[in-house]
């Protein structure tokens, strides 16, 4: 190759290069419009697990869009929206056995109804305080926000609106593997109940669910325990109702020890039983009447 032609080339390089330096960065400028929108609002519903017991803190998150932070700091005011509750049953919970109902005013305190995101910052929180005791397990509560206006930028289009329900909780409940015995017993002379035969071992994954701040409820033995599994039957939320009172027992709690009582939830006949928590492990054992026959289940609830 002649000199001068290396020259040549040697010079497109360079311009290529300076060329290159001198472009403009994209990512240096907003890419997409800033809009303020409640985080999780695109389902329309979004769970919050809170624990039994007054003034339990929850919040709802704000954020906004866009590639960049914020230069500046933009006041939120959100607003109750119950009209949300409505629309999303009759859309959605027509043939629900529960439906939503809004959160009784006197649970709730929200001390302030505006939150800021700061400048520089994505997000921010909307706190406030929920009083769950005596709310039922079986309920759907639900908190309806609305973002009503904004300082700066604009409100989405579409997420500004949000059904928060509350998944109630205690230090109890959850998901457990039940590894457990069940036996059938005979009385003797001196009214003592004792094993007769061989026991049938029970292993299944069982549900704890919290019914108050020291108190779990949870269905016997291999019994169907989510509505979902009713879902073949004629009517499944009455099918599914009728299995909690038939078949749904409870360990409470005695204050100040680690011991519980074994009582039923409706009508299953408990005779006598005690259950004991520790390292996250239920030990417990229950009799109860199956007709005419008295049995009993004894084992493990395993977190």
């Amino acid at each position: 190759m002649k000199q001068d032609q290396i020259y040549m080339l040697f010079s497109m390089l360079m311009a290529i290069t300076f060329s290159a330096c001198e472009a403009v960065d994209p990512m240096a400028s907003e890419q997409y419009r800033k809009e303020i929108y409640i985080v999780g609002s695109y389902n329309n519903v979004l769970s919050f697990d809170l624990p039994y017991g007054e003034n339990q803190e929850a919040f709802i998150s704000l954020a906004v869009s866009g590639s960049l932070k914020t230069e500046r700091d933009v006041n939120i005011t959100l607003a109750h929206y119950d009209g949300i509750i409505s629309w999303y049953n009759n859309k959605y919970m027509l043939d629900a056995p529960v439906k939503y109902q809004r959160l009784p005013s006197e649970s709730i305190q929200i001390p302030s109804w505006t939150t800021t995101i700061k400048a520089g910052d994505i997000y921010a929180h909307l706190p406030f305080t929920v009083n769950s005791t005596g709310l039922h397990c079986d309920s759907l509560y639900a908190i309806p926000f609305a973002i009503e206006s904004v300082s700066d930028y604009m409100k989405s289009e579409q997420d500004t609106t949000l059904i928060l329900t509350l998944n109630l909780t205690n230090e109890f409940s959850g998901a457990y593997q039940m590894e457990a015995t069940k036996s059938a017993l005979t009385e003797d002379e001196n009214g003592q109940w004792s094993e007769v035969g061989l026991p049938i071992p029970v292993s299944i994954q069982r549900t704890l669910t919290a019914v108050s701040a020291d108190t779990v409820r949870f269905f016997h033995e291999k019994e169907k325990e989510t509505l979902s599994e009713y879902s073949n039957s004629w009517n499944p939320g009455e099918d599914y109702f009728n299995a909690i009172n038939n078949y749904c027992i409870q360990f409470g709690k005695v204050a100040g020890t680690n011991t519980f009582t074994v009582e039923p939830w409706g009508v299953m006949d408990i005779k006598d039983g005690e259950a004991t928590f520790s390292n996250n492990t239920f030990t417990f054992w229950y009799d109860y009447m199956q007709g005419t026959i008295r049995y009993r289940m004894k084992g493990t609830f395993r977190k």
